[in-house]
C-alpha cells in the first residue's frame, strides 16, 4: 500500500512541477497566449468559409441540374436537326463522291494515255 501512495505522491509532485513551470512559461511570454487565441480565432473563420463554401457549391449544384433539366428539350432539338439535315446531305455527299470518282478514273485514263515525254 505504501507503493500507491509513493506513486501519488510522485505523480502529484511531477505534475505540479510541470504545472508551476508551464504556467511561469506563458505569464512570462504573453504572446504566445495571443498566438494560440489568434490561431484559433483562424482556424474558426476557415470553418466558417469552408461551410459558405459548402452551401455555394450545394446552391450552385443545384442550378446546374436545373440549367441540364431545363436544355435538354433544346439538346434533343439540335440533334434531331442535326440527324434531318445528315439525312438530307447524305444523297448529295453520295454523288459527289461519286462524281470525284468518276473524275479522278477520267485523268486516270487521259494520263494513261498520253504518256509524258
Amino acid at each position: 500500500m505504501a507503493k500507491k501512495n509513493k506513486h501519488h505522491f510522485l505523480k502529484f509532485t511531477l505534475l505540479s512541477f510541470l504545472g508551476f513551470h508551464g504556467g511561469k512559461y506563458v505569464l512570462s511570454h504573453p504572446h504566445l497566449l495571443k498566438s494560440i487565441q489568434q490561431d484559433f480565432k483562424d482556424t474558426i473563420n476557415s470553418i466558417h468559409e469552408f461551410s459558405q463554401a459548402i452551401t455555394n457549391l450545394k446552391t450552385s449544384t443545384t442550378s446546374l441540374q436545373s440549367a441540364i433539366k431545363a436544355s435538354e428539350p433544346t439538346i434533343e432539338a439540335i440533334q434531331k436537326d442535326i440527324d434531318h439535315f445528315q439525312y438530307k446531305l447524305q444523297p448529295r455527299l453520295s454523288k459527289i463522291n461519286g462524281l470525284t470518282e468518276d473524275i479522278d478514273k477520267q485523268i486516270n485514263q487521259i494520263s494513261n494515255k498520253n504518256p509524258k515525254k
